[in-house]
């Protein structure tokens, strides 16, 4: 059976983890943040591979922290000593791409007026991590194929062939699968830098873990900015809880990072983003009344609001001028609404109409 599938079966099973184990990971992971199982499972997965010299693919949506796993494998490899060499492929255009990891000898093009080492010659003796690997052309795989079946490179302009040593991270945010059927991704190099996978899981499937990463991503920024860290109330940590994250923890730091830099001791919901603000889950109270009155909105305002001002007018003994004020609108505003939610105008003692 290959490596990866023994990899990815390990995951089916498991029994919960003991609060020691826990602990345990915790010590040895602190760049990682969270409690939830799902997270701790990886981090499992992610001890167990790292002694190991095979390629590691690490499959995840953008922003689930990919580049940070392949650096906790580096920091607890054997391989630790040695450089920790990164690209994003999706981020260079594919001829400097190219130059990039294989160098190139003086002469080799216009403008190469001496001989420089790439990035696959840096790794030497470490590890090479190259993001996006799904991202790069048919004629790159098919030279950086032959870097890992051969172990050597050959500079552009160069015939000599130079030895290297490296163990190869890749990761990406696509099918493997799915880009080898499309014909966009070389079938036989997927096979060689797919032997050991990791699968990180977008932060909806980490929902537990968000207050935690919201309160240390924030103490970050605020001790970076001296200035007190500010309190998240429990109705903007609902939104935060709900939300999409589509960036994944990407998105949620840069939140934090924005609620920094805002002059506020106490944050509300409505001093979130007002794209997470209209991603927020519905609260409990409008999921009770949808359920027992329907989506009707006209009769849910005469329910809810109607009650609402009857309440207050009770309150104010039939006020309406004390009543409107404490409504925040008009008088002329709250006749409007008595009419409106059937409240009649004659509720409560009219004795004090005008008094505020």
């Amino acid at each position: 059976m290959r490596l990866y599938e023994e990899n990815k079966a390990s995951g089916q099973g498991r029994r919960d983890l003991t609060l020691s184990e826990r602990e345990r990971l915790r010590r040895r992971f602190p760049e990682f943040i969270g409690n939830t199982e799902t997270l701790f499972f990886l981090l499992q997965d992610l001890e167990r591979i790292s002694s190991s010299e095979a390629p590691v693919l690490i499959q995840g949506e953008s922003g689930t922290g990919k580049e940070l796993v392949a650096r906790a494998i580096h920091r607890i490899s054997p391989r630790r000593s040695g450089p920790f060499v990164g690209e994003n492929c999706a981020a260079m255009a594919p001829h400097l791409l190219e130059d990039e990891l294989f160098g190139h000898e003086k002469g080799a093009f216009t403008g190469a007026r001496g001989e420089r080492a790439g990035l696959v010659e840096s790794s030497h003796g470490g590890i090479l991590f190259l993001d996006e690997i799904t991202e790069t052309r048919s004629d790159f795989q098919s030279k950086l194929l032959r870097v890992i079946q051969e172990k050597e490179i050959r500079r552009l302009g160069s015939n000599r062939p130079r030895s290297v040593d490296f163990r190869l991270i890749t990761a990406t945010h696509r099918d493997p699968e799915q880009e080898v059927e499309a014909g966009t991704f070389r079938e036989d190099l997927r096979y060689r830098i797919d032997v050991l996978r990791l699968h990180l899981p977008p932060l909806r499937q980490r929902r537990q873990d968000i207050p935690l990463l919201c309160q240390f991503f924030l103490g970050i920024y605020c001790r970076r900015l001296k200035k007190p860290t500010p309190r998240i109330l429990t109705d903007a940590m609902t939104v935060l809880i709900g939300a999409r994250w589509r960036g994944n923890i990407r998105e949620l730091q840069n939140e934090m990072e924005r609620i920094a830099n805002q002059s506020n001791a106490i944050i509300h919901a409505d001093h979130l983003s007002p794209s997470l603000q209209q991603q927020g889950i519905p609260h409990p109270i409008a999921l009770k009344l949808r359920a027992e009155v329907g989506t009707d909105l006209r009769k849910l305002e005469k329910i809810v609001l109607g009650g609402i001002v009857r309440d207050v007018l009770r309150e104010t003994d039939g006020n309406k001028a004390q009543a409107a004020r404490i409504l925040g609108i008009p008088k002329t505003t709250l006749y409007r609404r008595l009419d409106r939610y059937g409240v009649m105008r004659s509720f409560g003692s009219q004795s004090h109409d005008d008094t505020i």
